[in-house]
């Protein structure tokens, strides 16, 4: 079986969680199926930006990458020839699977998501599996809550905060509407069954990924490490992260408990490090918070295991193997109760609390300091922890959706919400 992927960003040198997944399972796919891999529209003209040496294994994998795009990767064509260079190349393709559906503003000079716009204009079945569209609400009422709530930590951008927070419950009823309308729709795939608490999806076939996530093999020379006088938080450094957030939190920690916070990441707007560092020295944080810049996957571990605590205040998540790893190493882990995380809800080792619940957090978190390794000996985890340590078992689940509606191999790890 022939099956076309698209799957943004995954050649990119700047990745996230999303790309992460998608870069590991892929690799697994040309077991089953004879793969061809047609790298988004924003990728051409953008050399600077990607990552030859993946492009490279993938090829080592026995992933086809188009041919229109090694031979015009430099150039911005028009969206009208990628889109009929595109269609050739997948001719006798069975299936498009697009592993992160997304519709960004950027996607109305091309038409929309493409691939959504090439199985509409080559009659092929169309699988999308979903990310991100579910990992924040899509409801107006609590969309301007929040934004309320914001405010009272970082009124200085709170144009951006409202901006970016109606654009992206504007854009996710887009995507939905767009994706469920078409013809060809097959199947959506997603990563946690919370997602209905966000956003609405009226299609019937949406199948569970599981497990949908997994850490990497080397993650397990650092467990044991001996814990520093130390919490950390590490994510994108963007405010529906929680970047201002665990400021507050931690000052709020301070006034019993002498420790510092360790935060590493990318800043990814230069107005939110600004205010980053603004409100440090309103709350007089300067000699209790650290920033370790971006850290690669050695160093993230080993002050990750190090750590006593993980704070992980984010308004914005569908899985979260930041969770995932600090368990694994032993750290204990105090979150915001979002849909995406509630995964975690049932162990002993997570407290998850109301969004903007400051006091909440650092009350918590406070109780996990003074805890010891009790936290640990709970069997559920153990057994979590165990189902998500291979990435080839979510390719497993993957390829378990997609011969689901091809007639082909049927998986019993495959679960039907």
């Amino acid at each position: 079986m022939k099956l076309a992927i698209f799957a943004n960003g995954i050649i990119s040198t700047k990745i996230g969680g999303a790309q992460k997944h998608m870069r590991e399972v892929i690799q697994f796919l040309p077991e089953f199926y004879e793969v061809y891999f047609f790298p988004e529209p924003q990728m051409f003209g953008n050399s600077d930006i990607i990552d030859f040496q993946f492009i490279e294994f993938l090829r080592r994998k026995e992933v086809k990458i188009s041919k229109y795009f090694l031979d015009n990767y430099d150039s911005k064509p028009v969206i009208e020839d990628i889109i009929k260079n595109y269609s050739n190349e997948m001719r006798g393709c069975n299936i498009i699977y697009d592993m992160d559906f997304q519709y960004f503003l950027d996607n109305i000079k091309f038409g929309g998501e493409i691939s959504l716009r090439l199985s509409n204009l080559n009659n092929i079945k169309l699988a999308v599996c979903i990310q991100d569209i579910g990992d924040i609400n899509s409801y107006f009422i609590r969309t301007f809550l929040n934004i309320i709530k914001f405010s009272r930590m970082s009124s200085r951008i709170i144009w951006f905060i409202a901006a970016a927070g109606f654009y992206n419950l504007i854009n996710r009823k887009i995507t939905v509407r767009r994706l469920i309308s078409s013809k060809h729709l097959s199947l959506i795939t997603m990563i946690n069954t919370e997602y209905e608490k966000n956003v609405t999806i009226n299609f019937k076939n949406i199948y569970l990924l599981s497990p949908s996530n997994a850490i990497d093999d080397k993650i397990i020379n650092y467990k044991g490490n001996e814990k520093g006088n130390q919490i950390i938080f590490y994510a994108r450094l963007i405010y529906q992260k929680g970047l201002f957030d665990v400021l507050y939190i931690h000052k709020k920690i301070t006034e019993s408990y002498n420790i510092k916070l360790k935060i590493s990441g990318k800043f990814q707007r230069d107005f939110e490090k600004m205010e980053f560092y603004r409100i440090i020295k309103k709350l007089n944080l300067e000699d209790k918070v650290e920033y370790l810049g971006v850290l690669g996957d050695d160093d993230l571990y080993n002050e990750l295991a190090r750590s006593k605590l993980m704070l992980y205040p984010s308004h914005s998540d569908s899985f979260s193997i930041s969770i995932l790893q600090a368990l694994f190493l032993h750290v204990p882990v105090v979150a915001y109760d979002i849909p995406g995380l509630s995964l975690y809800k049932d162990f002993k080792a997570v407290a998850l609390v109301r969004e903007f619940d400051i006091n909440s957090m650092a009350i918590m978190a406070e109780k996990f300091l003074r805890t010891d390794n009790e936290l640990f000996n709970d069997p559920n985890l153990t057994d979590f922890i165990s189902e998500h340590t291979s990435w080839k078992y979510v390719a497993d689940s993957h390829i378990s959706a997609i011969d689901s509606i091809m007639g082909a191999r049927y998986d019993s790890n495959m679960n039907k919400i």
